[in-house]
């Protein structure tokens, strides 16, 4: 199969129009989409991906009279929308729409992404478009356009060329199904914030300990059931000392990598921190030429750049790749969620 990738947003929507699938950036991380209208090129996504029949698709939108035209928005669904969207919030609605994909399902994951021109291409493809992330079914998603074309060229029709995910991480996901609004995927938006026109907001105990929903039925939301977001490489998921102490036991650099926030000039001598910038120094001239050790500022940069580091990895043979803790605070519940998922072994 040849795959056309190009910037031209016409030639795109026309894939999408004929029943094709086409990989396309977000502010999130990339999408891999095919018409809500049709039941075929969706399933093929599925297929395409190796995804769960039963994991749900988001079907993306330009505005939100589009959504209102064929789901229940409701006076709480219109208000989330005009203060957080276009943007990173998926919502769970009841479908006025009985025949757009999956038709088994009275409710349907929607959203607006933040780019302008993805916002034109949906709407040149008479969306909406259905799209889980791009990747290989429980992979990191993809955030860089290098590694789509790696992975998906010559298995999908089209991959539109614009600008690359910043977020990082999918988006925040909220059910106003049934009795009382629910989260059920964190992420760049935070519950706090949500709570200001949400102040009855579920919030699952899972997010607060371990992040894993168990779902026995089929969920309303993807994310929630099956393992995500996990490199072929161990992944472990440690305390600011733990991390510090992998750094001075002497891993094997050709075997594991490091992501963690920066330290301090000035480190407390005299105990386990003593050498901290000493080693920190080390690794960075051990890896320059490729990013085995990675050092972020703060939880919103840690997101950006998690996948990335986690497909460069993979590249790489890496064995085990250590990952500090998030900071609490402002992007502790998205990144939390990931990494805890991602270092599940099961």
């Amino acid at each position: 199969m040849k795959t056309l990738i190009s910037s031209d947003v016409s030639l795109l929507a026309n894939l999408i129009q004929e029943g094709k699938v086409v990989i396309f950036p977000t502010e999130t991380v990339y999408g891999i989409g095919a018409s809500t209208r049709s039941e075929e090129a969706c399933l093929r996504v599925y297929e395409i991906k190796g995804r769960p029949r039963d994991n749900p698709l988001i079907a993306h939108f330009h505005s939100i009279e589009s959504i209102e035209e064929v789901c229940v928005l409701g006076d709480l669904g219109r208000k989330l929308l005009e203060k957080f969207s276009p943007g990173p919030l998926t919502l769970i609605l009841p479908k006025k729409d009985k025949s757009l994909f999956p038709k088994e399902l009275d409710t349907l994951a929607v959203r607006i992404p933040k780019n302008p021109v993805i916002r034109e291409w949906i709407q040149q493809t008479r969306g909406p478009v259905s799209a889980p992330s791009a990747n290989l079914s429980g992979r990191p998603s993809l955030t860089k356009l290098t590694d789509v074309v790696r992975y998906f060229e010559g298995k999908v029709d089209g991959i539109l060329i614009a600008e690359e995910p910043s977020f990082g991480i999918e988006s925040t996901v909220v059910s106003l199904v049934g009795e009382h609004p629910t989260l059920l995927r964190p992420g760049s938006i935070e519950s706090e914030e949500l709570k200001t026109i949400l102040p009855n907001l579920i919030i699952p105990s899972p997010f607060e300990t371990s992040p894993v929903l168990s779902v026995s039925h089929v969920p309303l939301s993807p994310g929630t059931k099956y393992k995500h977001y996990a490199p072929s490489a161990q992944v472990v998921l440690a305390s600011r000392e733990e991390f510090i102490h992998s750094l001075e036991v002497g891993f094997d650099p050709k075997e594991t990598a490091w992501i963690g926030f920066s330290f301090p000039e000035k480190i407390r001598k005299g105990n386990l921190f003593s050498k901290t910038n000493e080693t920190v120094a080390k690794k960075r001239e051990e890896h320059s030429e490729f990013d085995h050790f990675s050092l972020v500022s703060t939880n919103e940069e840690y997101a950006s750049k998690l996948y990335a580091f986690f497909e460069a990895c993979d590249l790489a043979k890496i064995q085990t790749i250590i990952c500090e803790a998030p900071k609490l605070g402002r992007g502790w519940e998205g990144l939390r969620n990931r990494l805890e998922k991602a270092s599940r072994r099961n």
